[in-house]
């Protein structure tokens, strides 16, 4: 039995969709993680001849932002939903790490023209080096490493698995791919298979929509709550139709405003610390008819939530006294409350 493990740059993978949407001519192209993996060891299997394969891990290394323009919430907390699905129902091994956007907005295009900043990312390609060395200097844990990368900083990282005994295969996608990688005759002695273009495989790993019935948990909701969707919720989680997620939008955006602190900028290793941490609370009121309410903090520091932060309860269940567990995207300051990220129900068992 040949044991593989996968290890994806999912900071690349993800910032360089858009070449394969545009090949596809498809501008919502999304990769099915549920299948990815494996079609990536069919094409090698097919290529190299290789049989008998098992797929020991996936690991996913990426990373998500804090401390930004909280306009940005729900773009934000999308990243972190999508971490979650690949943990909870396609098992990936997921480590995902901060970026500091400092109260900017996420997007380059949603910045004023003259606004020169640039977030800086951390840990991610060093992350993914540390973890395909490490299982490579342990007996038995994998044959093949699949590096899905396109960055050419990995390569003294393959030279050294190789080193090891192991050997590597390259995955990528051809307009975002070093040269080094790419290169068939492979003088840096980098990888053990030809490369796999991910444009190659593109009807294969596309993801699908599928329709399901569904019900809205907006307490503003109006009309019929049942409806289709092609929204893929994680498990507890519940959902809200375009339409009140439009409102949510603009009311949240005023409660923020309203509620919240305007805290200054941090320094980079304290926002690391800070917002990489769960925290505990519980909830101290309730504003029932506009979907929101405070958590106080066991150093007594309060936090604003909104109905859309809930991941594992609905609204009408909460109870002020309620024991929780949240992230934070802002500290309070002076009389003004913080901002937390996601909200969960602490059990009486925990």
């Amino acid at each position: 039995m040949i044991k593989l493990m996968v290890f994806i740059d999912g900071t690349w993978l993800y910032s360089n969709l858009r070449h394969l949407a545009k090949e596809c001519n498809q501008p919502s192209f999304y990769i099915d993680y549920g299948l990815l993996p494996q079609r990536i060891i069919e094409e090698l299997e097919r290529t190299a001849g290789i049989r008998n394969t098992d797929l020991v891990r996936t690991f996913l290394f990426g990373s998500y932002p804090v401390n930004y323009d909280l306009v940005d919430e729900d773009r934000a907390r999308k990243r972190k939903d999508f971490f979650s699905l690949l943990r909870e129902d396609y098992h990936y091994e997921v480590e995902a790490y901060p970026i500091d956007y400092q109260r900017h907005r996420i997007l380059y295009d949603d910045r004023v023209p003259d606004n020169s900043f640039s977030p800086k990312e951390k840990c991610v390609d060093i992350a993914l080096a540390s973890s395909m060395l490490y299982h490579a200097a342990i007996s038995g844990s994998y044959d093949i490493a699949i590096a899905v990368v396109g960055d050419k900083d990995y390569f003294p990282l393959f030279q050294k698995v190789r080193s090891l005994g192991k050997r590597v295969a390259v995955a990528s996608i051809q307009q975002s791919c070093a040269k080094v990688y790419s290169n068939r005759h492979d003088e840096l002695k980098l990888k053990d298979f030809h490369i796999i273009w991910l444009n190659d495989l593109l009807d294969k790993i596309v993801w699908t929509p599928e329709e399901s019935l569904v019900e809205c948990k907006s307490p503003l909701h109006i009309g019929p709550s049942q409806m289709t969707t092609t929204v893929r919720l994680r498990g507890g989680q519940p959902f809200f139709c375009d339409e009140c997620r439009l409102k949510f939008a603009d009311q949240k955006a005023e409660q923020l405003r309203e509620y919240t602190s305007s805290e200054t900028e941090s320094k980079p290793e304290e926002c690391d610390a800070r917002f990489h941490s769960y925290h505990e609370g519980v909830i101290e009121n309730l504003i029932p008819d506009r979907g929101f309410g405070f958590i106080k903090r066991a150093d007594g520091a309060s936090f604003f939530f909104h109905v859309t932060h809930l991941t594992n309860i609905e609204w009408e269940a909460l109870q002020p006294g309620a024991k929780t567990r949240f992230t934070i995207i802002r500290e309070p300051a002076g009389a003004k409350a913080g901002a937390v990220g996601e909200v969960t129900l602490i059990s009486d068992e925990e």
